[in-house]
């Protein structure tokens, strides 16, 4: 029975009071979860206690690269407990790639590989640097200052995968419009008002998608809404898997990428003389895009559930154990990364960042999200060198997802 409004908002309430009292008790999981303006610090907490701790909020918890590794590569943990029911964060994802463990999850990212592959993502580079091209166009036309995510970061890759996915142009604006409502499902809905609006826009967005696949049977084109279709036509999939995959893969890729261009471009605004080097050299926006992915990922966590009762890193787990897996812990992992707590563009990444999952559930999208903030940052470094911060950032909620709300800039 789905619980009433009254008991959703009540058992939120008292979890957050207990997140609250877990880091007033010095968990450093809890302090993490508590979404504090730079988690860092607490990610050498959680190191200092070892490969492998049992947090106070039930989960085990590491921010050791070797083993978050281990972890995400392992076959043995998943999304999905024993009975089938899922984490928080993939609640909504059904029928998709989010929330699928093997043999779903093989099939489903087999039919999604050739939409998403690395030699796809280079194909788009110029319509890339044409979509920003006119967002800055649009930006310098304007006198003052500006909000970066709004204006420049949250419309590059919406506009991009509305190609990738097919979307016609007189449904763009509500297919912006909807996919921002839908961002809580990847963050972790936190508030019953959250889960309310995520729940109005996966109906909204089935909506136009229902109709956009009634076109494109209609009218074929080059996009992946009508290559899905060739599947399901074929009875490789089915046409309740091909709306989610339609709707939740752009998304992560788009609310991921949207967040790689904010954190990056803070990242060298707060480092000026990182910034006057990319000014310099443009060439150095891939570095931008690789080291931004190391220091300050967009997606911080991961969380995996224990399959089967097995020994790791001295401790015993037991079936549907839950795991934390700080990747933004991981990518400072001094025995990994030589000075870590330092933003430096030139720098030879050498080992994964981990900062897109790794094994079987590693995005899809990386590719075509790095190209996108590499020609992102060349963008803007090119046609706004003197870009400068103009205002208080405002950072989102979640303890997944590590972006902002809000980041005023000026061009001049």
């Amino acid at each position: 029975m789905r619980p009433s409004e009254r008991q959703l908002r009540a058992q939120l309430a008292f979890f957050h009071d207990f997140i609250r009292v877990q880091a007033d008790l010095g968990d450093p999981y809890a302090k993490v979860l508590s979404v504090p303006e730079s988690p860092y610090p607490h990610f050498e907490e959680i190191r200092a206690r070892g490969l492998l701790h049992q947090s106070s909020i039930g989960a085990w918890v590491t921010a050791d690269h070797g083993l978050a590794n281990q972890i995400l590569r392992d076959r043995r943990f998943g999304v999905r407990k024993a009975g089938g029911e899922k984490l928080p964060e993939f609640i909504g994802f059904d029928n998709s790639l989010l929330g699928a463990d093997p043999p779903d999850h093989t099939r489903l990212r087999r039919i999604a590989a050739p939409t998403l592959n690395p030699r796809m993502a280079e194909g788009w580079r110029s319509r890339i640097q044409e979509i920003c091209d006119q967002l800055i166009d649009d930006l310098l036309a304007e006198d003052g200052p500006f909000d970066l995510m709004t204006a420049f970061a949250q419309r590059l890759p919406v506009a991009l995968i509305a190609d990738l996915v097919g979307i016609p142009d007189r449904c763009r604006d509500d297919f912006h419009r909807i996919s921002r409502r839908m961002t809580p499902l990847l963050e972790g809905v936190v508030t019953y008002d959250q889960t309310q609006s995520t729940e109005a826009a996966i109906r909204e967005i089935t909506e136009l998608l229902v109709d956009v696949i009634a076109q494109r049977k209609a009218d074929p084109q080059d996009d992946m809404i009508t290559r899905l279709l060739a599947l399901v036509d074929e009875g490789s999939m089915s046409m309740t898997e091909l709306v989610p995959m339609a709707t939740f893969v752009p998304l992560a890729g788009s609310e991921t990428t949207v967040n790689l261009i904010g954190n990056g471009v803070l990242a060298l605004l707060n480092h000026p003389e990182q910034w006057r080097l990319l000014v310099e050299r443009p060439e150095l926006a891939a570095g931008v895009a690789e080291e931004t992915l190391r220091f300050d990922p967009p997606v911080q966590q991961y969380r995996r559930i224990v399959h089967e009762r097995l020994e790791l890193a001295g401790c015993t787990l037991p079936v549907d154990a839950e795991l934390a897996v700080m990747v933004g812990g991981a990518n400072r992992d001094p025995k990994v990364f030589p000075d870590p707590n330092t933003f430096d563009i030139t720098r030879s990444v050498g080992a994964d960042t981990l900062a897109f999952s790794a094994g079987i559930h590693y995005c899809m999208g990386a590719s075509l999200a790095k190209l996108e903030a590499e020609v992102a940052f060349q963008a803007l470094a090119t046609r706004i060198p003197r870009l400068r911060r103009a205002g208080r950032i405002r950072r989102g909620s979640s303890f997944i997802i590590r972006g902002m709300a809000e980041f005023p800039v000026a061009a001049r």
